[in-house]
């Protein structure tokens, strides 16, 4: 074979499209936007069918770079959702957790390049909103695990890893006769939830205490303040596959789990799955970030047969599973009859 017939068969493999530097450049851009009209409450009020008017130069600045990105249109002297803007304010906590809360991260990179891996460093509040509107996104979810904690009878259910406790004040109400622990390695965090808790009126129904809930030689001191007895549902949320990594996989994680509280009736595990393409147009829109985020922190993802084998192989059953942007599942689940 030629040089030249080499070439061409190179030029005929034609292969996916990537990403333009216009969309790299808007595409921050856009998210920096996203993020910022998110904390001017805009997205809650426009998802309510309401539309929005910005008042100062900087507001009508962001309002017309995301009119120009196409999330909003004009009305007058009001703007309105697009299509595609609907899309973006549902998944704007997603957007706020690869945008501002894992930015430490990244930055670091350009002074690590001798390494191997860089220690993560996040943004605590902002990652906890965003998770929080992450697990609000899908209500039908939350409704799915409240119905089955509920349906169970009262109990109490421990969220491994709450941040800022928004999916246990939601279930609470969905759960009325439920009791909540909520536990979370940022101090910081959990004082925030605290005093959400006591405004809601939840204190005697919900705490939540400051802690590691990795599996270590030792039991975390925060194990000592509650009734371990009285667990009967655990829950974890993006968080399983970085305590798998660090303690022996997630069969190693979920044992000890289920060793803190012998009498779990029910775990609830929301994770991302590893979902692998040569190209990021064949991932879900997420996925490349999740997947970068961890690989450069030496942090292993895992598939799903991986988690249901783990399920399995310690007497699981999935009774219900809800899947969120492809990789993103939670699933509820019982112990095998």
């Amino acid at each position: 074979m030629t040089a030249a017939t080499t070439t061409v068969a190179f030029f005929n493999q034609n292969p996916a499209p990537g990403l333009t530097v216009r969309d790299v450049i808007e595409g921050q851009t856009a998210a920096q936007l996203v993020v910022a009209a998110d904390d001017w409450g805009w997205w809650a009020t426009l998802l309510n069918g309401d539309s929005i008017a910005p008042t100062s130069g900087i507001q009508h600045a962001v309002t017309d770079g995301l009119v120009r990105a196409g999330f909003l249109n004009q009305r007058g002297h009001r703007y309105q959702l697009t299509h595609a803007g609907h899309d973006i304010a549902k998944n704007r906590g997603f957007i706020r957790v690869s945008t501002r809360g894992w930015e430490p991260t990244f930055r670091q990179l350009a002074t690590c390049a001798d390494q191997s891996h860089i220690p993560a460093a996040t943004e605590p509040g902002e990652v906890s909103r965003g998770c929080t509107d992450i697990s609000r996104r899908r209500p039908e979810i939350l409704r799915g695990i409240g119905k089955a904690i509920a349906t169970a009878g009262p109990g109490c259910t421990v969220d491994l890893g709450c941040a800022g406790a928004g999916r246990v004040l939601a279930l609470a109400a969905l759960a009325p006769e439920e009791r909540f622990v909520g536990v979370d390695i940022e101090a910081e965090v959990i004082a925030a939830a605290a005093a959400e808790v006591r405004d809601a009126g939840l204190a005697d129904r919900i705490t939540v205490l400051p802690g590691s809930v990795q599996p270590e030689a030792s039991e975390p001191a925060w194990l000592a303040a509650i009734d371990r007895d009285a667990v009967t549902t655990a829950m974890s949320f993006f968080l399983l596959h970085q305590l798998a990594s660090d303690g022996g996989g997630i069969a190693a994680v979920l044992r000890e789990w289920m060793r803190w509280f012998p009498n779990l009736r029910r775990f609830v595990i929301g994770d991302g799955y590893l979902l692998e393409a040569p190209q990021w147009s064949g991932q879900p829109w997420f996925s490349p970030t999740y997947e970068i985020y961890h690989t450069i922190t030496g942090v292993r993802l895992w598939t799903k047969e991986e988690y249901e084998a783990a399920f399995t192989e310690l007497g699981w059953t999935i009774t219900h599973s809800f899947d969120d942007h492809t990789m993103l599942v939670t699933s509820i689940l019982e112990r095998a009859a």
